[in-house]
Parts: C-alpha cells; sequence; structure tokens
C-alpha cells in the first residue's frame, strides 16, 4: 500500500514537472518571440487610433541613422527636427524615445511631437526584434536597457555632453527606460506611460487573468528556464529599482482603465519614488490608450511637468 502511494506520487511530481517545464517554455517564447507588427501595420493602426499626427510628421525633417548595440546588432534610429528645434535656445534640448511592446518607433511619433513643439530635437528607435532594428529576441527590458544606453551615449556624442535629455516610454519602453534609471543619473526628466513595475508582477498578472495560473507555483523553473535560455531572470526587470535609486524627476502616466498592466502598478511606483515626481491617472483609458482618450489633457500634463521640472 505505501509502496503505491509512494509510486503515485512520484508519478504527481514528474507529470508536474513536464508540465511546469511546458509552460515555461511557452512562457518565455511569448516573451522572446512576440509577434511585431510591422511597420505598415503600425503606421496604419497609429493613424486609425488618430494617434498619429501625419501633416506635423510631414513637415520635418527627418534622418535615419543606424546605432551599433554593445551585444553586436544594429538599432534603427529616426531623429527628427523642425524650426522650432534648431533654434539656438534649444540646441540643448534632446527627447529620446522608447516604444512598447510589439510596436516600433512609429508609434512613438505622437509623444515626439509634444516635446518638439517644447523645443526637443526627437530621437525614436527600434527595441531589438522590432520594427527596422536586427531581430535578436525581446528581453522585455532587460538587453533594451543597455541598448537604450547605446542610444544616450550617441546623443551625448553627436550634440554634445551639455545636453539635457529627456526620456519618454510606453509600457515595455517605459519599464525599460525606468530600469535604466538604476544605472544611469545624467538624464534630466522622464515620462513613463503604463510601465509595468516589475517583470515578475506583470507576469503573475497575466498567468493569473488569461490562464488561470499561479505564477509563484511556477516561478523557479520558469527563471530557470528564462536564464538559460535568456541570460537572465524575470526579477531582473524591475522598473521600481530604477525609480526607488533616481532622483530624477519621473511623470507616472497611465490609464485607469488598463487590465493588461494594472495602473496599480504607476501607483505603486509613484508612492515609492522620492523627489520631484508627478501622477497623472486618464480616466477611461485602456492599455497604452491615454493620449487616445484625451490628447489634449495628455499634452498639457506633460508641457506642465517639463516646464515645472526641466527648464
Amino acid at each position: 500500500m505505501i509502496n503505491k502511494v509512494l509510486f503515485i506520487f512520484v508519478i504527481l511530481i514528474v507529470l508536474f514537472l513536464i508540465f511546469s517545464i511546458l509552460i515555461s517554455i511557452l512562457l518565455t517564447n511569448k516573451l522572446m518571440y512576440p509577434k511585431v507588427r510591422d511597420e505598415k501595420a503600425v503606421y496604419d493602426r497609429e493613424v486609425e487610433l488618430k494617434r498619429f499626427p501625419v501633416e506635423f510628421y510631414k513637415t520635418l525633417d527627418k534622418e535615419e541613422v543606424m546605432i551599433e548595440s554593445q551585444y553586436g546588432y544594429c538599432l534603427s534610429c529616426l531623429v527628427l527636427n523642425n524650426e522650432l528645434t534648431k533654434q539656438p535656445q534649444n540646441a540643448n534640448k534632446v527627447a529620446i524615445f522608447c516604444h512598447g511592446y510589439k510596436c516600433s518607433k512609429t508609434a512613438a511619433v505622437v509623444y515626439a511631437k509634444m516635446l518638439m513643439d517644447l523645443g526637443f530635437t526627437a530621437v525614436l528607435y527600434d527595441h531589438r526584434n522590432h520594427g527596422l532594428s536586427d531581430k535578436k529576441f525581446t528581453s522585455m527590458g532587460f538587453y533594451e536597457k543597455d541598448d537604450l544606453k547605446e542610444v544616450v551615449e550617441w546623443c551625448l556624442k553627436r550634440y554634445g555632453n551639455k545636453i539635457r535629455i529627456v526620456l519618454h516610454g510606453e509600457s515595455m519602453g517605459a519599464t525599460t527606460v525606468l530600469n535604466y534609471l538604476a544605472c544611469d543619473d545624467r538624464i534630466a526628466a522622464v515620462i513613463e506611460d503604463c510601465g509595468y513595475s516589475s517583470l515578475p508582477e506583470l507576469i503573475e498578472h497575466q498567468m493569473k487573468k488569461y490562464f488561470h495560473l499561479s505564477y509563484p507555483l511556477f516561478r523557479p523553473m520558469i527563471n530557470a528556464v528564462m536564464k538559460l535560455r535568456a541570460g537572465f531572470t524575470l526579477p531582473e526587470v524591475s522598473a521600481m529599482q530604477g525609480v526607488v535609486k533616481s532622483e530624477i524627476p519621473i511623470l507616472f502616466i497611465h490609464g485607469d482603465c488598463d487590465d493588461y498592466v494594472p495602473y496599480q502598478m504607476s501607483v505603486k511606483m509613484y508612492e515609492k519614488k522620492k523627489g520631484p515626481k508627478v501622477l497623472y491617472l486618464a480616466k477611461g483609458a485602456i492599455h497604452a490608450r491615454s493620449c487616445v482618450v484625451d490628447l489634449q489633457k495628455y499634452s498639457n500634463v506633460v508641457t506642465q511637468f517639463i516646464q515645472q521640472y526641466y527648464e
């Protein structure tokens, strides 16, 4: 009888391990190799949502640049200027934009316009495995923060050490920006839109919501598989780490109807942040739609933040 119970127990353990490995492989596949939208799909979506400033974009000076990552691949960048950004009093104003998961730099043009209206040269780029950048696997902010460092260094070399850089990130881009703050204090101000406070918290929320599975139950195997496949574990992607370490002014933006990345994550980061900070919760906005529900309000909040903490 004891041997039979032990045998059943061992079988259950083996089955659970197999199931855990399967879940971990499927999850890491989804994170590392998402179905990224092509440039036309991103553009069409932005126009349909009325996020893309078509006429404004036509008037801009556009420069395409390739920046090499420390990991050996190239990042596709776009530098945007107009008569306002070229004026002498705006020579030191540079804004870098980090787009979200499965999108491209085209999705950041709506935000670029807001800061270009304030005199900023806009530098937009595609994350690894997105847009026109090389197809290295996505890491949800881990290696992306190192790529952001290369873009920052390029800007400093191109425009000089006196420039004051603003970073804007949306979703995965927001987490990338905040994670980056843990290792660089040369940034003047940050705007984060609907970022996740940490990758484990995001995965726990989404596993429970969409698959009714417990992340803590599978956590050891997920992290082991991620470490083996990608070289890092989920806890190493932490926007909160950058938030608590940095004194740089941060504007936190989130839609209060976001159930993909819960808005409570931005609220929690705002509460933990020391030093200058602003929180804007867009009423009725789902994930990455805060500028869609009220573009003018969004732009006003950004303008007020820049005027208060940058200029």
